[in-house]
């Protein structure tokens, strides 16, 4: 086997263990979605770790593959290569948007959970109040102090 040929083999291992790398991040993703949605705080802390363990994976695999991209690869490998890469490139898309989907859940469930806890503070409820430089300010209080001090 030339090492051309050799390196194009090599090249087409790593896309199938980027790919299966980046199926179990989408599985994860899946994962803390489910927790997320069923608000299994003590499930989160562990699948945070996993796929930051997966995500770990799948770029090495990624950075193995560019390096070897950069290696003269055997013309013939290049269909089975392309083919592969698309489908890699779409189950990277699917990870992003799932990733997305679930920090658009995190964001919401809090921005609720700090209403609420607004309000036991004596605060108004769903307010956000932003300074000129765009950050945000601490709500007015109302003046009959915390809801626990009624």
């Amino acid at each position: 086997m030339s090492e051309r040929t050799a390196l194009g083999a090599r090249l087409q291992e790593i896309v199938a263990e980027e790919a299966a790398a980046m199926r179990g991040v989408r599985e994860i993703l899946g994962q803390e979605s489910a927790a997320l949605l069923a608000r299994d705080v003590g499930a989160l802390p562990g699948i945070s770790n996993s796929k930051a363990d997966a995500v770990a994976r799948a770029a090495d695999l990624g950075q193995q593959r560019q390096a070897l991209l950069q290696e003269n690869v055997d013309p013939a490998q290049g269909g089975v290569v392309t083919s592969a890469l698309a489908q890699l490139r779409a189950l990277a898309l699917e990870c992003r948007q799932l990733n997305e989907a679930n920090g658009l859940m995190i964001r919401s469930q809090r921005r609720r959970l700090e209403g609420a806890l607004n309000i036991l503070r004596g605060g108004q409820p769903g307010v956000d109040v932003y300074g000129r430089d765009g950050a945000a300010t601490q709500p007015r209080r109302l003046s009959r102090g915390p809801l626990a001090a009624w």
